[in-house]
Parts: structure tokens; sequence; C-alpha cells
């Protein structure tokens, strides 16, 4: 069933690298795919699941223009 209301939470996960970080509880390992990483979690400082937000910049970003927003080999 779908919720439509402004309370409703987006959610997308890597089945592969997840981890559910609860209401206060704090990560430091790097978690997820690289391309999608925020800053926090490519330096290994502790960081929460507000950093889900920058992955989810970077998804849009890739939604808009094909590709992703930075490239390396690391």
């Amino acid at each position: 069933m779908m919720d439509a209301t402004e309370a409703s939470v987006p959610k997308l996960v890597d089945f592969g690298l997840a981890k559910m970080i609860g209401p206060g509880e704090v990560a430091n390992e790097c978690l997820g795919t690289v391309a999608y990483a925020s800053p926090e979690q490519l330096k290994g400082v502790k960081y929460d699941k507000a950093v889900d937000v920058w992955s989810l910049g970077v998804i849009f970003y890739v939604l808009m223009s094909g590709t992703l927003p930075y490239e390396g080999p690391t």
C-alpha cells in the first residue's frame, strides 16, 4: 500500500552492504557503494543516518544527468 502523506519516508537500500542505524546510533565504517557514499563515510569518521541525504542527492544527480557526479579509480 502506498503512503501519499507528507510524513512518508523514502527508503532505498543497497542490500549487499546495508546496515540499519537507529535513532541516536552512529557508525564509522564505510557501508554502501563508494560512488554514493558521503565524505564522512569515506573519511571513516562517525556518522548517523543523515548521510543518506547525500546518497539520495547522488541518486537524483544520476537520474537527471545520466552520469555520476565524481569520477576516479577509488
